[in-house]
């Protein structure tokens, strides 16, 4: 995208108090959703489901009990926010964007750049944050100790728990993911295991004599790590791959969504390391992308793009149709 589409999605779009609602599994009632939607459907009988493309939800405990309430064996749409748990986690979705147009530094498929959206903590969680982590954010220029001030997190009161990075072309009715990720779950299982490692020899050892920025008591750190940020571990990405299909299928009006496979992606966006599998095979699967090598059309159009990918055997895609 170029950087002016960038600012002119924000401008429209970006809204502090928008509010996304998470619990595990919701996203399968998203695609049941957005399914109806394709079918030009407001009921779905329970028969159709089970011969749809669909069927494999069926298995999920929340469909199944969903299903049971069911009484003439029909779902309607209107009804599937009927279903939704008690215990759920809301998230302050952002928006913001990313990249310089330089493609090898950004990773980015094309040399534009991305709009981002953001997945941040609420204010119960930001309350427990302070009180048992005790972050010392004046150690690095305000950067907190589960974050990077280098990715494209929010800087503002926001704390952000992951981001998903999007290309979009509204002419050819496309967008493709091209990231999701987190810093903080990551660093702050990491930092809690440095420390304990350190304990087994000194079990003395405080957190801040390990790292400067945390000036919490060692057992309000393992509290934290360990129950306060278990539920978003347990959620976190098919939480930020719901948010980014409501948000591309809802906010942006685009139907066509790609995501990069685990070498395509790699080589394309000249990604240095590996990057987490299963975020390129598993999550997917999961959400029941098609795979394809038919590549988004947008990127076969821009010459630069369309040079790497013909430089690479065999390029894989996975596509859904929102």
């Amino acid at each position: 995208m170029k950087r002016q589409e960038v600012k002119d999605i924000i401008a429209c779009l970006d809204n502090e108090r928008t509010v996304f609602h998470y619990f595990k599994d919701r996203y399968c009632f998203d695609l049941i959703e957005f399914y109806m939607g394709k079918k030009g459907k407001d009921v779905l009988s329970i028969g159709e489901l089970k011969q749809s493309c669909l069927n494999g939800l069926l298995q999920k405990t929340l469909v199944r009990s969903a299903l049971t309430h069911c009484g003439n064996g029909k779902l309607h749409k209107l009804d599937l926010q009927s279903f939704w748990p008690s215990e759920i986690t809301p998230f302050i979705l952002t928006l913001n964007g990313w990249g310089d147009s330089d493609r090898g530094r950004d990773q980015t498929s094309r040399n534009q750049c991305n709009l981002v959206l953001q997945l941040n903590f609420d204010g119960f969680h930001m309350q427990e944050y302070h009180r048992l982590v005790k972050p010392n954010n004046h150690y690095r220029d305000g950067e907190g100790p589960f974050e990077y001030l280098g990715h494209p997190v929010c800087q503002k009161q926001r704390k952000t728990m992951s981001w998903i990075r999007m290309d979009i072309d509204f002419s050819t009715n496309e967008a493709l993911i091209e990231e999701i990720q987190n810093d903080w779950l990551r660093k702050a299982k990491r930092k809690l295991q440095v420390i304990q490692r350190r304990r087994i020899k000194k079990p003395t050892v405080k957190p801040n004599q390990v790292y400067a920025d945390i000036d919490a008591d060692y057992e309000d750190l393992r509290y934290y790590v360990e129950h306060v940020l278990t539920p978003y571990q347990n959620i976190w990405a098919e939480a930020s791959m719901s948010a980014a299909l409501r948000f591309i299928r809802d906010e942006l009006g685009i139907s066509n969504v790609f995501y990069h496979s685990f070498e395509t992606g790699k080589k394309i966006k000249a990604v240095c390391g590996s990057p987490p599998r299963s975020m390129y095979t598993q999550l997917p699967k999961q959400f029941g992308f098609e795979p394809t090598q038919v590549s988004p059309e947008f990127l076969m159009q821009d010459k630069v793009s369309r040079r790497y990918i013909k430089s690479i055997k065999n390029p894989n895609w996975f596509r859904l149709a929102v």
